[in-house]
């Protein structure tokens, strides 16, 4: 069995519910990393290509309130070092 040569880019986004009891849906549509209690909110990955259909088929669900993407994949990582 060979190993994948290169891993799938992944992104994460936070989907805002009204209720908890619905959140066992969105495992349907990704990953679900994380699910808050309290603040009844849930962390799903997904792969990066594509990512732009799931996230509007998440926010087509009755139960959501509000979607928001994880901005790290767009950032760059790497700096610069500060000549003196």
């Amino acid at each position: 069995m060979d190993a994948p040569s290169k891993l799938n880019e992944r992104i994460g986004f936070v989907v805002y519910v009204n209720s908890l009891k619905q959140v066992k849906a969105l495992r349907r549509y990704a990953n679900l990393y994380f699910v808050s209690k309290r603040e009844k909110y849930a962390f799903l990955y997904t792969d990066l290509e594509g990512h732009e259909a799931v996230l509007e088929q998440v926010k087509a669900l009755p139960f959501v309130e509000a979607v928001v993407r994880s901005e790290r994949p767009f950032i760059s990582e790497t700096y610069e070092t500060k000549s003196k």
